[in-house]
């Protein structure tokens, strides 16, 4: 990513922004309900809705300037850890070749380099946004009302135990569906290589069942891993 910190920091500046008109939309929120509907302020009426549009207007351009950067900064990063992969693979000696089959090698990189990039273009940019975001809306809570804010945040050890679990978990199905691919991925090259046999042999409804197989068990660790996710 060295190359590309000029687009990580630019997204880092959005994210700031983002988490800025989060926090004073929330902030507008009570003297709009005072000021426009308890004490019915003919200046905040106009004032207050105004200023809400606007940082809604922020937070939604921001947020989209910055995942677009994170996209393209994580596709660049994709192509290069996939020249580099494919280099490696390219120069490896015929025996280590030989010991691992050809879909494993398509897998890596397809499927790892794709969880990669996510990582990159979504985690990276929520991890920096809803970080700032917290930090900001936890000001604003202790501004307001401290007692509260320190009911509040008592929940945060219990949200970062269930989301170590929850790491945990995804790292777990995560593996498993890579295994999963690269079988599937394995099992349609040599199929694929070897269709004349399969033709000779009438074993079309014998490789229509092992390839449903296949698909069955990816589409179970897809479903785990979006499960996870929810």
């Amino acid at each position: 990513t060295k190359k590309h910190l000029n687009k990580i920091i630019l997204a880092v500046f959005l994210s700031i922004l983002v988490a800025a008109s989060t926090s004073s939309i929330a902030w507008l929120l009570d003297p709009a309900i005072k000021k426009i509907f308890i004490e019915k302020d003919q200046t905040f009426i106009f004032l207050i809705p105004i200023a809400i549009i606007i940082a809604f207007a922020t937070k939604g351009y921001s947020l989209y300037f910055a995942r677009k950067l994170m996209i393209v900064a994580s596709q660049e990063v994709t192509k290069d850890i996939q020249i580099d992969a494919l280099k490696s693979i390219i120069n490896l000696d015929t025996q280590s070749l030989d010991s691992k089959n050809s879909g494993k090698f398509i897998s890596h990189l397809t499927y790892d380099v794709a969880l990669l990039t996510n990582m990159i273009s979504v985690g990276l940019l929520n991890l920096i946004k809803d970080t700032l975001t917290l930090g900001g809306l936890i000001f604003l809570m202790f501004y307001q009302n401290w007692k509260l804010a320190l009911l509040a945040i008592t929940m945060i050890p219990i949200a970062t135990f269930a989301a170590r679990s929850l790491g945990k978990r995804m790292g777990k199905v995560t593996t498993q569906s890579q295994e999963k691919s690269g079988i599937l991925i394995s099992y349609l090259s040599e199929m694929l290589k070897n269709y004349k046999i399969i033709k000779i042999y009438q074993k079309e409804k014998f490789e229509i069942n092992r390839a449903t197989k296949f698909i069955n068990d990816l589409k179970d660790k897809m479903v785990k891993t979006a499960v996870v996710l929810i």
